[in-house]
């Protein structure tokens, strides 16, 4: 037997066309309707005409699913931009911004405030959208919580409470 038939003889048994049709992502799902059509017996130049791809890509995605079978064929992480507050900086922001909430006693951290922290301490230079980002990230989403007035009396804001009834 040839190689050409061994690498499509491990195709027998998967229901691509199936598969394709409940995977969420849509270059998995590409994949999958691709070795489905090599299953059902069309070319390969046929596959990468319908497919717009070239040859080496398709031979790579069979290669991948000979390897590890239909977790081959899914979208890995990509490495992406490195962050401008490096992961590993990330617990010591938020103890930052916990004191800064702390230190102010009353009144809220604004983004603003939190912006200022990033660039003098952790030297990284954020948009004011992006902070918000930094702060969901870390798991801070809390500081957009409504503010507390230095001056205020939580014993007469309860006992203000208690006297008021709505009626």
């Amino acid at each position: 037997m040839s190689k050409k038939h061994d690498e499509l003889a491990k195709l027998v048994g998967f229901d691509f066309f199936r598969l394709s049709t409940t995977e969420p992502h849509p270059r998995t799902r590409i994949r999958l309707l691709a070795l489905g059509h090599l299953q059902s017996g069309k070319s390969k130049t046929e596959v990468v005409n319908m497919f717009q791809i070239t040859f080496p890509t398709l031979r790579k995605w069979l290669l991948w699913f000979i390897e590890d079978k239909i977790q081959g064929l899914k979208e890995g992480q990509r490495s992406g931009r490195n962050k401008k507050l490096p992961l590993e900086k990330e617990e010591e922001f938020r103890q930052q911004v916990e004191a800064l909430q702390e230190m102010r006693g009353g009144g809220r951290v604004r983004g603003q405030d939190i912006q200022i922290l990033l660039k003098e301490k952790f030297s990284a230079d954020y948009a004011l959208k992006s902070v918000y980002d930094v702060l969901k990230r870390c798991g801070l989403s809390w500081i957009s919580s409504r503010s507390k007035h230095p001056n205020s009396d939580p014993v007469l804001q309860e006992e203000f409470k208690k006297n008021s009834k709505k009626k």
